[in-house]
């Protein structure tokens, strides 16, 4: 994430799993390969400054330095996103009256991909969310009109920054390395299962 603020790391209660299911943005192969696609697109925008998340350089990020670079995780996800290995690791943070909700997601222990939900008690601002996207233009897309709101940067190592608006604003992080690209080729075939393979396959499971 970029550092607009000066931001204070909180622990906050343990809230329930279900929460964080539904805060995971890769639920699915399908959400997957949603975020892959954006490696080597032509539709990025070429930076020349490398992506940092959290002030950290993407292949810095690892399971093992988790605790001292980002803090104790307010929680640890293992979703059943049918992708093996995958681990989701959430912080939260707040700063002034804006609230980030962190999510670094590991396969295997690989760090391939991290996103920053940006929100507030109420619906974001107009001014915060302009605020955000000023520090976008000023520190990787210098040459961006001022009313661009959604961005998909590239950086010179192939990483990737993209984001998303939604009623919160999201940015997303993708790195360019060995695990994204063997997720992208692992899946890049796949097919969503009918639902009447879905029943299929959870009554052999059953059974």
């Amino acid at each position: 994430m970029l550092s607009f603020f000066k931001s204070t790391k909180k622990k906050s209660p343990k809230k329930g799993q279900s929460l964080y299911h539904r805060e995971n943005l890769i639920q699915t192969i399908d959400e997957l390969n949603y975020v892959l696609s954006h490696l080597d697109s032509p539709k990025n925008t070429k930076s020349k400054l490398n992506l940092l998340f959290q002030n950290k350089e993407l292949e810095s990020i690892q399971v093992k330095n988790l605790v001292g670079d980002f803090g104790e995780e307010s929680f640890l996800l293992e979703p059943d996103s049918g992708i093996q290995g995958h681990k989701v690791y959430f912080y939260r943070i707040s700063s002034e009256h804006l609230k980030f909700l962190i999510q670094i997601q590991f396969v295997e222990d690989q760090f391939f991909f991290a996103a920053t939900k940006v929100y507030s008690e109420s619906l974001l601002s107009d001014k915060d969310k302009q605020n955000v996207i000023k520090r976008i233009i000023d520190k990787y897309y210098p040459d961006a009109d001022v009313n661009t709101i959604n961005f998909s940067i590239e950086d010179p190592k192939g990483n990737i920054l993209f984001t998303h608006e939604d009623i919160y604003y999201y940015l997303k992080y993708i790195a360019n390395n060995e695990v994204s690209k063997k997720l992208k080729m692992q899946y890049s075939g796949y097919v969503k299962p009918t639902s009447g393979e879905e029943i299929k396959d959870t009554l052999d499971n059953l059974i």
